[in-house]
């Protein structure tokens, strides 16, 4: 019923998730190891080449660095793809994509993402695990979102007579679900489930390679860009917008990217953003920053928005001491 491929390269990740799906999944299943431990593969290669061995029709992509705290979840899965508009599901993901390079969690900022996932709190000492959940519209069992996270996610198999992951225009670990999100949603709809819990057991940092590979992203799917699903607000990518653009310049310097690069990003998305928007707020933004950096303008922004309102962070994350936690 599933084929589950996992990209490994850590032997004592892969021995922890391996036993935590045969502990749980509840079905029969087929596990295919993608051994990427000499790095001969990117992520995309690395899926493709999986997806070839797969002989389910259900197949499920995860990283090796999370375990399973729901009983049967396979039953689950299997349950989701009967509805047949069902083409992708998973467990974290966004419910818009500016045609601004924004990662999928930009939407968190402006409250129109879904997640449901177990971490453990690196700022605790005794690191107890939290469930980060959103669910903006308290979908029951799954909610749409356009852009699904590849912490773990799933994929009607069919659909790979149409679609692939992009090994021309991509070359390393980044990007790879957004952009099957993105072909997968021409065909079929994503989705994000709160039925099925799983835990990360790591949180990694977002790198420069990241960023440059998220404009290399919109810039294949500018022509398709914007997309949000039905349920949000039709006005919501005007500000939305904004954000998403503050958020890449702040990253971008984050990361050091040069000077001229960050102004020729700004010069390509203001813009549109402007004639989508035209608002003093965030203009005054990008002036202030010029004035006294990025980092302490965004500070100040930030705080202002949540006291406004302008900002409304979905959802809150709430501590657990057991360390497993099942879903019924």
């Amino acid at each position: 019923m599933l084929s589950i491929i996992i990209c490994h390269r850590n032997k004592a990740l892969l021995n922890a998730i391996t036993k935590s799906i045969e502990d749980t999944v509840g079905i029969v299943y087929e596990l295919i190891v993608i051994d990427n431990s000499n790095n001969q593969y990117t992520i995309f290669s690395a899926y493709n080449e999986g997806v070839k061995r797969a002989t389910n029709n259900i197949i499920c992509f995860t990283h090796e660095d999370i375990l399973f705290h729901t009983d049967n979840w396979g039953k689950k899965v299997v349950n989701h793809f009967n509805d047949t508009q069902v083409g992708m599901i998973g467990v974290l993901g966004g419910m818009a994509q500016s045609a601004v390079p924004s990662p999928w969690w930009t939407n968190n900022y402006f409250a129109k993402s879904a997640r449901n996932l177990l971490m453990k709190n690196a700022r605790k000492k005794n690191k107890d695990l939290y469930l980060d959940y959103s669910n903006p519209f308290n979908d029951s069992g799954k909610t749409e979102v356009i852009i699904i996270d590849g912490l773990w996610f799933c994929i009607r198999k069919e659909l790979f007579t149409k679609i692939s992951f992009d090994e021309k225009t991509y070359s390393g670990f980044h990007l790879y679900d957004a952009d099957i999100s993105m072909q997968v949603h021409q065909y079929a709809k994503n989705y994000v489930v709160f039925d099925i819990l799983t835990e990360h057991l790591w949180s990694g940092i977002i790198n420069k390679d990241y960023y440059t590979d998220l404009v290399t992203f919109s810039n294949k799917w500018g022509n398709q860009l914007p997309q949000q699903t039905e349920k949000v607000e039709i006005d919501y990518m005007l500000k939305y917008n904004w954000h998403a653009l503050r958020n890449l310049i702040l990253e971008m310097k984050r990361t050091d990217f040069s000077k001229d690069f960050i102004e020729a990003i700004i010069q390509k998305y203001m813009p549109a953003v402007t004639k989508m928007h035209n608002s003093e707020w965030f203009k005054s933004y990008f002036y202030l920053s010029k004035i006294i950096g990025y980092p302490f303008t965004n500070r100040i922004f930030y705080r202002l928005e949540k006291l406004s309102g302008l900002c409304k962070i979905q959802g809150d994350k709430k501590l657990y001491i057991k360390e497993k936690i099942l879903l019924n």
